[in-house]
């Protein structure tokens, strides 16, 4: 059963690496613009499975920036285009990147190549 859940949570960060796409040259990125659908990032408390949580503080009002709490740690991450539309944000410093969709988020560590918190929702 332990390996089901593991190869589940694989699976489930290869799927989210994948919907992320990597991060558009800054020319292309400037053309798309880094929210080609308009998402809003809304601040506060997102619940994600396996009791995790993470707090999204604040947000920039061009949505270019933001500070998200997780694990008792404060990152400032910065939004980047992503070839899916999502709404992407990093830490290059801790690896970390928060994304964006119109139903859910995750939070992934692209030093370690695992997923923090998956199914975040507001």
């Amino acid at each position: 059963m332990r390996s089901i859940i593991q190869s589940s949570a694989f699976v489930a960060f290869v799927v989210g690496t994948a919907l992320a796409g990597a991060p558009m040259p800054a020319s292309s990125a400037d053309q798309a613009g880094i929210n080609p659908h308009g998402y809003k990032l809304p601040t506060g408390v997102y619940r994600c499975e396996l009791n995790r949580s993470v707090n999204v503080r604040e947000v920039s009002a061009d949505m270019s920036s933001a500070v998200v709490q997780f694990d008792k740690k404060e990152y400032r991450m910065h939004a980047v285009g992503a070839r899916s539309g999502a709404l992407r944000y990093e830490d290059p410093k801790s690896g970390l990147v928060w994304l964006v969709i119109s139903t859910k988020s995750m939070l992934l560590d692209t030093k370690h190549g695992r997923q923090l918190a998956n199914e975040c929702r507001t």
